[in-house]
C-alpha cells in the first residue's frame, strides 16, 4: 500500500488520500449544469438581501412591556414550585441512602 492511499472500509481497495471517496463503491457523479439563475453572481449567506433593505423598522418606538402584555396577556406568570410530597420523598430517599451506606460500613 502506498503512503498516500488508504483502504476503503467497504471494498478494501486502495483509495487516494484527498479523493471524494472510493471510485469502486461510490462512482463519481456527473457534474450538474448550472441554470441561468444560479450561473450569475453567487449570493453569500452573510450578505444582506435587497428585499429587506429600506424597511425602516422602528427601533426606538418599541415598547417591550406593551408587546409582552399584548402577546401573552396581562396575567402575571404563575410560580412553578415543587409539591411538598416530592420534598418528603427526597428526604426519605436521602435517609435510606445514608442508612444503607452506614450499614455497608459495618460489613
Amino acid at each position: 500500500m502506498k503512503a498516500d492511499t488508504y483502504l476503503c472500509p467497504g471494498c478494501e481497495m486502495e483509495v487516494a488520500v484527498g479523493s471524494r471517496g472510493c471510485p469502486h463503491c461510490h462512482p463519481p457523479r456527473k457534474p450538474r449544469k448550472k441554470t441561468k439563475a444560479t450561473a450569475g453572481a453567487v449570493k453569500r449567506s452573510w450578505q444582506q438581501d435587497k428585499s429587506t433593505d429600506g424597511l425602516d423598522l422602528p427601533d426606538e418606538d418599541f415598547d417591550y412591556d406593551d408587546f409582552v402584555a399584548r402577546e401573552f396577556g396581562g396575567k402575571p406568570h404563575r410560580r412553578v414550585g415543587i409539591q411538598w410530597y416530592w420534598w418528603a420523598t427526597a428526604l426519605v430517599l436521602l435517609v435510606l441512602m445514608i442508612l444503607a451506606i452506614a450499614s455497608l460500613g459495618d460489613w
